[in-house]
C-alpha cells in the first residue's frame, strides 16, 4: 500500500524577500532556522495556541544585508545561531531558552555575539559538528574551519565557488562546488592542515547541495544538472542518479528514517524520493524553491517536509490528517498552484490544436510527476499526476516561451540579458543583468542599489526591461531569481556596491552597529545632479549589439559616499572610554571631542558643509596616535569628510596622514584592523577629488611623491578589498589630467601607477576596468606628450592581455579603444 501523500500543514510569513535557506538545529527538537535576502534570520518553533509555528527569535542586519545561509552550534553549554552573509561575514548570535510564544512581529531582536571575517565573497554555506567545530564555504572557493570562533584552517582546491559543506564526524569535511565535483577532506585541527581523501563525480553542472545519509554510510547531492545523486563514501561515482526536476536543484535533505530524501529547485517543486525513484512532487506557486529541510513534528511522531521559496514564504507539509491544513486552506493552496504561469521552456513546445481536451484527465498517469497539457476552451493548462492519491493536479497555465537565446555571462554568472546603460556623458556604461525568470522590479532595484541611483527611477527601469524582454510573466509577483550565482554585495564600513562582485570587507568590530554600505557615486558634486539616466542623454543597448559610442574619455569622479555616522561616533567614544583606564594619555581632550562632534554633524548631513569651525589637524593627529585596532571608525568619518568638508579637503596634511593611518609603510603581516583601515583610507583619498579644493590637495600630493608611495608602500597581494579604491584613485587622478589640472611633470608618475595596477591584478575585472579607463584618460589628456613611449606600449599590451583572459565585453572594448589612441 502506498504511503499517504504529504499535504500542506501551514505556512510561515516573517520574511519580506526570498527565503534562501532553512535548517533544523536539532533533529530531535521541533525548531527551524530560516535566512532571507531581506537581511534577517529567524528561529521558529511550535506555538502553544494551535498547530502552527511562530517566531521565537529574530536577528537582523542593521542595513538589511542579504543573509545567505544559517545553522546553529552548541558551544560551552550555550546554543548559537550562525548566519553567513553575501559579504562573507560569519555572525553568531546567542540563542536564549525558547520559552516565549512571541509572534513573528514581536520576536525579540539581539546583537551579534561574534562577527568573523575571513571570506572574501558571499558566504553561502555553513555547517557545525557535534563538538562545536564550524565549517563555512564561500564563492571565494575556500572552506574555513573554525574552533572556539577562531579560524584554525582553510581548505582550498576547488576551482569555483563552494556551494555546500558538511561535517562527517569531527575529522572529515565534505564539500561541493560549482566546479562540478564533491570532495571528502580529512582535517587536522591541531596542525591546521587538511588532506583530500576522495573526489566524487557524477554531476555535469555545479553541485549545489549535500546531505548525509541517515545510516552514515554516504550522502545525497543535487546540482544544476537537475539530478539528485546518492553516494556511498567508498565509491567515487553515484550509487544512483535520480532525475525528475526540470531545472536547477538547489537543496537536498535526507529523511531521518533512512527512507529517502527531499529536494527543491528552480522548477518550483519540492520532490520526495526513495532511494530508487520519485515518490511525490509538490508544486509551489513560486518558481524558485531555494531550500528544503526535514523538521520533527511537535504534537505526534513523524516529520514535516519544509520548503523555503522566493515568494518570502516557508511552507510545512505533513502526512498526518490531524496536522494538515483545513479544507479551505487546502483549496486555496490548490488554486494558487493552479494559477501559476508556466512558460514553454518548462513544459516543451506545444501546438494548441493538437492537444487533448479535458477528457484526457479521465485516464490514469503513467508515473508520479508526469505532466500533460490540456486544451481547455483554447487555454493551455498543465496538469501533473499525483500517484499517491491517483489524481491530476493543475499546476499552471502555459504562456509564451521565454526564448531560446544563448545565456550571457556577466561577472562569471549567466543571465538571459545584460544591458549597457549609459548614465551620462563621460561616465563608463553600467551593466544591468536580468533573467527572464526573475521579478523585473527586483532586478531594477538591484541595479539602482548597486549603482547608487535614485529609487524613483525603478518604474522606468522596469518599463525598459519589460519592453526589451517581451514582458514575460513567469510567476505571481514573487522575487524569483533563476540565476544560481546571483548575489548582491555590501561593504559595511563605507562600501561600494558596483564592480565585479569581488570581495568586499565589512566592519569587523561594530557588530549590530556596523556601518551602512556605501554605493559608488559619480559626478563632481558626489551625485548625479538629478539627471535622468533613462530619458536624458543616456541610452540602453543590449550586450550583443555593437557599441554606438566610445567609452573614453570618462570625466566623472568616482566617490564612496554612505556611512552610519552615529555608529562610527559611538564606536570611537567606546574606544575612548576603554583607553581612559588602559592608556589615559591617549584619551581625546575636549578640543578633539568638539572637533569630532562637528565632523559627525557634517558627515551625517550628507551634503557640502557650510560654515566650519573645527580643526581637521586634531582628527588627523588622533588617527595617527591611536592603535590600528581603534582607528577604523575615525578613518571612516574622515572618508566622508573628504567629500563634504572644504576645511578637510583643503588640508595639505590629509593624503600623507591617511596613508599613515592605513599603516601603508608598516612591515609585517596585514592584520584585519590594518586591512580595514587601508580600505577606508584609500576610499578617503578617492573622495578627495569630489571638490576643487580636494583636487588641488591631491595634485599637490602628486608633486610630493604620492604615486611612488602608493606603488612601493604595500605588496599588491595584501590589498584584498582595497584594490578597487586603489584603482579609483588612479582613475580620479586621470580626470584631473584631462582637465589640465595635473602638471605635465607628473604624467609619468601617474602612468607608472596605472601600469603597476594592470600588471599586478589579473582577476578582478572592475579594478582592471578602472585602471584601463585611467590609462585611456591619460592618453587622451593634454599632458600625454610627456609619457614615455615604451611605458605606453607596455601598458597597452598588459591591458590587452588582461582583456583576453577576462573575456568580459566591456573590458575588451575598452582595451581596444585604448590601444587605438596614439601616444
Amino acid at each position: 500500500m502506498a504511503a499517504k501523500p504529504y499535504q500542506l500543514a501551514f505556512t510561515l510569513h516573517g520574511h519580506s524577500s526570498d527565503v534562501r535557506a532553512v535548517a533544523v538545529p536539532n533533529p530531535s527538537k521541533p525548531l527551524l532556522l530560516s535566512a532571507s535576502r531581506d537581511g534577517s534570520a529567524i528561529l521558529w518553533g511550535p506555538s502553544t495556541n494551535g498547530k502552527d509555528w511562530d517566531a521565537k527569535l529574530r536577528v537582523e542586519e542593521l542595513e538589511r544585508d542579504y543573509v545567505s545561509c544559517v545553522t546553529s552550534v552548541h558551544y560551552q553549554g550555550d546554543d548559537y545561531m550562525l548566519i553567513g552573509s553575501s559579504k562573507g561575514l560569519l555572525s553568531t548570535y546567542l540563542i536564549p531558552a525558547v520559552t516565549n510564544d512571541a509572534s513573528t512581529a514581536d520576536a525579540p531582536t539581539i546583537e551579534p555575539f561574534h562577527t568573523l571575517i575571513e571570506h572574501r565573497q558571499n558566504l553561502c554555506c555553513i555547517d557545525a559538528s557535534q563538538d562545536g567545530l564550524i565549517a563555512s564555504g564561500s564563492w571565494d572557493m575556500t572552506v574555513i574551519v573554525w574552533k572556539d570562533f577562531k579560524k584554525v584552517l582553510a581548505i582550498e582546491g576547488h576551482k569555483q565557488a563552494v556551494w555546500a559543506v558538511k561535517f562527517v564526524g569531527e575529522d572529515r569535511v565534505l564539500t561541493a562546488s560549482a566546479d562540478k565535483t564533491i570532495t571528502l577532506h580529512a582535517i587536522d585541527i591541531a596542525n591546521g592542515r587538511s588532506t583530500p581523501l576522495q573526489t566524487y563525480t557524477g554531476h555535469t553542472e555545479p553541485v549545489r547541495g549535500l546531505s548525509l545519509r541517515a545510516d552514515g554510510q554516504g550522502f545525497w547531492s543535487c546540482g544544476n544538472d537537475g539530478l539528485v545523486n546518492l553516494y556511498s563514501f567508498d565509491q567515487p561515482a553515484p550509487v544512483r542518479s535520480l532525475s525528475g526536476h526540470t531545472s536547477f536543484v538547489y537543496s537536498v535533505a535526507a529523511l531521518p528514517d533512512g527512507s529517502g530524501a527531499v529536494s527543491s529547485g528552480e522548477d518550483g517543486t519540492l520532490r520526495l524520493w526513495s532511494e530508487t525513484e520519485l515518490v511525490q512532487t509538490i508544486n509551489h506557486p513560486s518558481l524558485s524553491i531555494w531550500s528544503c529541510a526535514v523538521a520533527p513534528q511537535a504534537k505526534e511522531p513523524g516529520f514535516y517536509l519544509v520548503s523555503a521559496a522566493a515568494d518570502s514564504t516557508i511552507r510545512f507539509f505533513t502526512r498526518s490528517d490531524d496536522l494538515k491544513a483545513d479544507a479551505e486552506s487546502l483549496a486555496q493552496w490548490d488554486k494558487e498552484v493552479g494559477e501559476r504561469k508556466l512558460d514553454k521552456s518548462q513544459v516543451g513546445d506545444v501546438k494548441r490544436t493538437d492537444l487533448p481536451g479535458m477528457e484526457a484527465l479521465g485516464r490514469e498517469g503513467k508515473k508520479d510527476g508526469q505532466v500533460i497539457m490540456i486544451n481547455n476552451n483554447d487555454n493551455v493548462e498543465a496538469y501533473q499526476w499525483q500517484a499517491a492519491n491517483s489524481t491530476w493536479q493543475q499546476i499552471g497555465q502555459v504562456v509564451d516561451a521565454v526564448g531560446s537565446g544563448r545565456k550571457q555571462l556577466y561577472e562569471g554568472k549567466e543571465y538571459d540579458h545584460v544591458f549597457d546603460v549609459d548614465v551620462s556623458e563621460g561616465m563608463p556604461p553600467l551593466k544591468l543583468p536580468y533573467n527572464v525568470t526573475e521579478n523585473p522590479w527586483v532586478a531594477a532595484q538591484r541595479f539602482l542599489d548597486r549603482n547608487d541611483l535614485p529609487g524613483g527611477y525603478a518604474e522606468q527601469v522596469v518599463d525598459f526591461i519589460q519592453k526589451n524582454t517581451g514582458g514575460v510573466e513567469l510567476g505571481t509577483g514573487s522575487s524569483s531569481y533563476a540565476d544560481p550565482y546571483t548575489g548582491a554585495t555590501r561593504y559595511t564600513g563605507g562600501g561600494v556596491t558596483t564592480g565585479s562582485g569581488g570581495a568586499q570587507s565589512a566592519d569587523p568590530f561594530t557588530g549590530g552597529s556596523r556601518y551602512t554600505g556605501g554605493g559608488v557615486t559619480t559626478g563632481s558634486t558626489g551625485g548625479y545632479g538629478g539627471a535622468d539616466p533613462l530619458t536624458g542623454p543616456s541610452s540602453y543597448q543590449s550586450t550583443p549589439s555593437a557599441p554606438t559610442s566610445r567609452i573614453l574619455p570618462v570625466k566623472a569622479y568616482l566617490t564612496f559616499k554612505k556611512i552610519n555616522a552615529k555608529a562610527a561616533q559611538g564606536k570611537l567614544e567606546q574606544f575612548d572610554q576603554e583607553l581612559s583606564s588602559s592608556s589615559p594619555k591617549l584619551v581625546m581632550d575636549n578640543a578633539t571631542k568638539a572637533c569630532l562632534d562637528e565632523a559627525v554633524v557634517i558627515v551625517a548631513a550628507d551634503k557640502p558643509a557650510g560654515q566650519e569651525s573645527y580643526d581637521p589637524i586634531k582628527l588627523l593627529e588622533l588617527g595617527q596616535r591611536w592603535a590600528e585596532a581603534h582607528r577604523f571608525p575615525l578613518v571612516d568619518i574622515l572618508r566622508v569628510l573628504a567629500l563634504y568638508s572644504p576645511a578637510f579637503a583643503s588640508c595639505a596634511d590629509v593624503p600623507k596622514a591617511l596613508l599613515v593611518m592605513a599603516g601603508w609603510s608598516s612591515t609585517g603581516p596585514v592584520e584585519k584592523a590594518r586591512a580595514t583601515n587601508t580600505l577606508l583610507a584609500l576610499r578617503a583619498l578617492a573622495n578627495m577629488f569630489n571638490s576643487a579644493a580636494g583636487q588641488s590637495t591631491m595634485v599637490a600630493a602628486a608633486g610630493q611623491g604620492i604615486f611612488d608611495d602608493l606603488i612601493t608602500g604595500r605588496p599588491w597581494a595584501s590589498l584584498g578589498n582595497a584594490k578597487q579604491p586603489f584603482a579609483t584613485i588612479a582613475l580620479n587622478y586621470s580626470i584631473t589630467a584631462l582637465d589640465n589640472k595635473l602638471p605635465a611633470s607628473q604624467a609619468g608618475g601617474l602612468l607608472g601607477l596605472i601600469v603597476h595596477i594592470l600588471k599586478s591584478e589579473s582577476t578582478d575585472s572592475e579594478t582592471i576596468y578602472r585602471a584601463g579607463v585611467a590609462f585611456g584618460n591619460l592618453l587622451s589628456s593634454p599632458i600625454k606628450g610627456n609619457l614615455a613611449v615604451g611605458s605606453v606600449k607596455e601598458g597597452k599590451q598588459v591591458l590587452l592581455t588582461r582583456a583576453k583572459a577576462l573575456n568580459e565585453k566591456r573590458v575588451t572594448e575598452l582595451a581596444l579603444e585604448v590601444s587605438a589612441i596614439s601616444a
